[in-house]
């Protein structure tokens, strides 16, 4: 016969087996429910992660490219600024190499011959001659008789070599100043300079 307390620890051992398949079964639908929104957050938390890590590495390679950007107009700014640095020396150079020549034949002969030619084939009759005073002792003498009385000549020693010749009549500049020569001359006087560079 079985006694009260084997069926006692028979229904004891039926309960907890019960009780035990029970929790297994409701553990299980815990871990299959809460693993399922787990597996979907973590996937969610992946992805966010991976679009994050996308937009970090846009958002650096759009600094990199920035950077390289603004270095690379850096440098061409401050290599035009040393070309232009250049440029302007051999400018100021050339107009001191002129002044420092003014005594050769070649110098006086040029701006007699032009003075003379502008006044000739343009038939001035009454002009203003813009000169400085050591240009006009050097090649004004070259200007004879009635060429030389249409002239008023005026003395100006910011202008450094050659002359400006303002004809009345016909309302017209005629600038020779050597700034102005060189000045028209620049940009070829900047490509050759630039081609031996």
């Amino acid at each position: 016969m079985i006694t009260i307390e084997e069926k006692l620890n028979l229904f004891t051992k039926l309960v907890y087996e019960k009780v035990e398949k029970e929790n297994r079964i409701v553990i299980q639908k815990f871990e299959e429910e809460y693993g399922k929104i787990l597996s979907e957050k973590k996937k969610e938390f992946e992805e966010k992660a991976s679009k994050l890590d996308k937009k970090v590495k846009s958002e650096i390679e759009l600094y990199r490219t920035q950077t390289l950007s603004k270095a690379h107009i850096r440098g061409k700014k401050i290599i035009l600024e040393r070309k232009n640095n250049i440029y302007n020396k051999a400018i100021e150079d050339v107009i001191c190499y002129i002044n420092e020549n003014k005594n050769k034949k070649e110098y006086k002969q040029y701006f007699s011959n032009k003075l003379i030619s502008i006044i000739k084939n343009n038939d001035i009759k009454e002009a203003n001659l813009i000169v400085n005073r050591q240009d006009w002792n050097l090649w004004g003498s070259d200007v004879e008789g009635e060429l030389r009385s249409v002239l008023k000549v005026i003395f100006d020693e910011n202008v450094s070599g050659g002359f400006i010749l303002v004809d009345f009549k016909n309302n017209f500049k005629y600038d020779f100043s050597i700034e102005n020569i060189v000045e028209e001359y620049r940009e070829k006087i900047g490509e050759k300079l630039f081609a031996m560079l």
